[in-house]
């Protein structure tokens, strides 16, 4: 069974679905170039399909990540790239005949296209399954995880009505939804909105807000945690205080300015006082997740837990789930934003909904992989370098080379293998640099990604040598979690331990990404400390660069000393 998944709200993405394996899945905003595109994802469903070989009419099924059943609006009215007169035609229908079932829930809506070939005179179904946006979510968090059964806790701004879900996950693959929080009642949008107070752009911004809060006091937490009643059907929000409810408008009301005075302008200087709020904000927020992380342990009665949704991002959140809630496993969606429910969209239709000749088993993936965007090969990557006349070579071990000049305190572009899906970078399309010296760190945001003094570093680490510089030092491939830096290895990680002393580890298993875990090995084998400094291959305000000329761009226009691309390496005159 061939399924397609897509979504276009935030973070627009398409993924392709064989037989239940993942064959691709890739964010527009990667092809496009649009940071969070929202459009309709026509570059990344053209690359999914031609990756495969396949045409639209080969396809078995789409599935879309939000059933006008429930909600026949797009979120944040964003919508745009499909003309409002095509969506009602589409959505009319189903949206306004379902709305008269009186004591029914839609589950999801479905319509069926047939395809006429011209030539070969045949006639085939293409079914369009509209899915409810956070059984999505929860469907790629749990297909992903290698768990058997699970709890599911999905957290975000909204989909449909929803903002927060609490699902069960059986070992026969079937996701039961046992609770719902609905939207104005948000973690991420209560969240968006301190972002926009802080100065920052909500839906965008939030991971700015988590690193700020680790330079403040929660000196406010008392007057922030009163907007909040934590309740047994979940929580509520004072809603007095904020105004989210019409888009590309200020999120919070005068209430808000009064309870803490008046919200910082974009780019202008942070204050103490800014520093403390954001670190209250995020402590309450903490309370939310940890709340509904408990429920979900208690409806359940599950001793793993899977999350997704954009919320799940806050990896500091996410080490309190981990370690204070009972849960004994947890597994944190990588791609946790919109863009991951076109690849949940796509597994849920493959294993729950697919007929008996189509329907499959749920899939026994490799928990830690997600490389499954855009991939060069060696001859395709040197025809692009030696178009652009630049001087490269090719040493005997790339990631021997390239481990010299990290040892001499390089920063080094790293190209390799397929992307990453999803925001983080992850060892193929990286920024690698050494995790000991604590100027790297303005070094890097100064020099090469151009972006906000605070903003933290990640450490990569060989999996099997976490534990000795972190503690908590569990398996963590995807940078969803903080572990706090052993104090007897904070001076040799000083670029990569965040002001409050944690970090936001990946660890690296060498089955995984080779080439990667062989550079990080190098390193550690010339210095005595096998972690390096890792951040996305891109500058403040671009997405992650997918093809070669994209690395190449960003790699002229910073200060970048050296790029290892494939099996190739181009090092700067008078800096390698």
């Amino acid at each position: 069974m061939k399924v397609l998944g897509i979504n276009f709200s935030n973070d627009a993405a398409a993924a392709l679905i064989i037989d239940g394996r993942i064959s691709g899945a890739v964010q527009e905003e990667r092809l496009s170039r649009i940071k969070h595109d929202a459009s309709f994802p026509t570059k990344a469903i053209k690359w999914v399909l031609k990756e495969a070989g396949l045409k639209l009419a080969d396809l078995d099924a789409v599935a879309f990540f939000w059933n006008p059943g429930i909600h026949a609006e797009a979120p944040n009215g964003r919508m745009t790239a499909v003309p409002r007169d095509h969506m009602e035609y589409l959505y009319s229908v189903p949206a306004h005949l379902l709305r008269q079932l009186d004591g029914s829930e839609v589950e999801r809506v479905e319509q069926t296209f047939h395809l006429k070939n011209t030539t070969q005179g045949f006639v085939k179904p293409l079914k369009i399954h509209y899915l409810t946006h956070h059984t999505c979510h929860a469907a790629a968090a749990f297909y992903l995880s290698g768990f058997d059964s699970a709890a599911i806790l999905t957290v975000d701004g909204y989909g449909e009505r929803t903002a927060a879900q609490i699902s069960r996950a059986r070992r026969d693959g079937a996701i039961e939804v046992l609770h719902r929080i609905e939207f104005p009642h948000s973690v991420g949008s209560f969240y968006a909105a301190f972002t926009q107070y802080l100065g920052f752009e909500p839906n965008d911004g939030e991971g700015k807000v988590m690193g700020l809060a680790s330079y403040g006091k929660p000196l406010y937490y008392e007057q922030i945690r009163r907007l909040v009643t934590l309740t047994d059907r979940g929580f509520e929000l004072d809603l007095s205080y904020f105004s989210y409810f019409v888009p590309r408008r200020r999120r919070f009301t005068q209430k808000l300015l009064e309870l803490l005075g008046p919200e910082r302008q974009p780019e202008s200087e942070l204050t103490q006082r800014h520093m403390d709020i954001a670190a209250s904000f995020q402590a309450v927020t903490e309370d939310l997740l940890l709340h509904l992380a408990q429920m979900a342990r208690q409806l359940t009665g599950e001793t793993r837990l899977c999350m997704a949704g954009g919320v799940t991002l806050n990896c500091v959140a996410n080490s309190r789930i981990r370690f204070e809630t009972g849960f004994e496993q947890c597994y944190f969606m990588p791609a946790s934003s919109d863009a991951g429910t076109s690849l949940g969209a796509a597994l849920y239709v493959a294993h729950q909904i697919g007929d008996s000749q189509g329907r499959t088993d749920p899939p026994q993936l490799h928990p830690l992989i997600d490389y499954w965007g855009p991939g060069y090969s060696d001859e395709a990557i040197e025809a692009v370098l030696q178009l652009s006349g630049c001087t490269f070579e090719r040493p005997a071990d790339i990631s021997e080379a390239a481990a010299d000049l990290l040892a001499a305190s390089k920063i080094v572009g790293w190209f390799q293998g397929r992307a990453e899906f999803g925001p983080r970078a992850l060892g193929c399309r990286t920024i690698l640099a050494d995790p000991r010296p604590a100027e790297m760190k303005d070094i890097v945001n100064a020099r090469v990604k151009f972006r906000e003094w605070f903003r933290p570093f990640a450490p990569a680490v060989l999996e099997e040598r976490a534990a000795e510089f972190f503690e908590n030092g569990e398996i963590a491939p995807f940078m969803l979690v903080v572990y706090p830096t052993r104090p007897e290895h904070v001076h040799h990680l000083q670029a990569v331990t965040h002001v409050d002393g944690g970090a936001r580890v990946q660890t690296v298993k060498r089955q995984d990404n080779p080439r990667y875990y062989d550079v990080i090995k190098a390193f550690g084998e010339r210095t005595g400390v096998p972690v390096l400094m890792n951040t996305s291959f891109n500058i403040r305000g671009e997405p992650i660069v997918t093809s070669v000329e994209e690395a190449l761009k960003c790699y002229f226009t910073t200060d970048m000393d050296a790029l290892a691309v494939g099996p190739f390496l181009l090092k700067k005159p008078g800096k390698c």
